[in-house]
């Protein structure tokens, strides 16, 4: 299988209807469970395009752009909590941290520098548990209707979820390195519900490694509770995979009537992309 010709992608991504803007403030029924790890270690840099040496540039101002020369101490001085983000002054510091304009505030996405580190890559287990997990919950009043539908046409399956970013790429709030310098290709992830005969026939056969975590995925298919869960397998450029159920949200009823909606009309008919920063 591959993702870069998926049989049709979603060239507009419909607007979520305002009715369902309380259920983010819902408390899930279910938690985010996580069965099997895999670290395939696809990412050399010479498969990883201009974005191995876009992480290696100098540091600029996570505010301005300005490198350490044009600093007004000739320095760029890093964010005390996640001391990662740089800056050129205080007052591009402050600004920065604050937002408005249509841009993310850097105390919104310090968390998540900090757990990239400067290098550009998530260490503990635990780190990147939440990075998949905030990934799941930027797409889910997509990702999860989608499912849902689909589910009701095929039958019972699993959400493959699969990016051409590593997991801490795709993992930052906003398309900025830790270095500060803007992604040059846009992020996206890329969806197919697929059954256990499809995984083995196909998803297996285009990657053997995978097969290591069929029991695990059989498992969650099986177990699963379809009105509060999703069964999830997450693949990502850096050899990242990870099989786990997610909590559906937003529920059952409402992902059904969304998934009437966007994809009832043959729109799910094959895989569907999501381009994260236009989300």
């Amino acid at each position: 299988m591959t993702t870069s010709s998926p049989k049709e992608l979603n060239e507009s991504i419909p607007t979520v209807p305002e009715s369902v803007g309380d259920v983010t403030a819902a408390k899930s029924p279910a938690t985010f469970r996580w069965s099997k790890v895999i670290e395939l270690g696809y990412a050399e840099d010479s498969s990883r395009g201009n974005l191995a040496s876009l992480e290696n540039e100098e540091p600029v101002c996570f505010h301005c752009g300005k490198v350490a020369d044009q600093a007004e101490s000739s320095k760029l001085s890093k964010c005390a909590r996640c001391q990662v983000a740089s800056y050129c002054s205080r007052e591009c510091q402050v600004t920065n941290w604050k937002g408005g304009n249509g841009k993310v505030g850097h105390k919104y996405s310090c968390a998540a520098y900090k757990r990239v580190g400067e290098d550009m890559m998530i260490i503990f287990g635990e780190d990147k548990d939440t990075a998949r997990q905030d990934i799941l919950s930027r797409i889910r009043f997509y990702a999860y209707p989608y499912a849902v539908h689909k589910s009701s046409v095929i039958g019972k399956g699993f959400l493959f979820v699969q990016s051409d970013s590593s997991l801490a790429v795709l993992s930052l709030p906003v398309p900025i390195l830790s270095n500060g310098r803007r992604c040059t290709t846009q992020r996206s992830v890329l969806l197919h519900w697929l059954t256990l005969k499809e995984y083995d026939s196909e998803v297996c056969m285009d990657d053997f490694e995978l097969a290591a975590a069929r029991k695990e995925l059989k498992e969650a298919i099986d177990t699963h509770d379809e009105k509060v869960e999703v069964p999830v397998l997450m693949r990502f450029r850096c050899g990242h995979v990870a099989v786990g159920i997610a909590p559906l949200v937003p529920d059952f009823n409402l992902c059904k009537v969304l998934g009437k909606e966007y994809y009832g009309s043959g729109q799910g008919d094959g895989a569907l992309q999501l381009n994260i920063d236009d989300m």
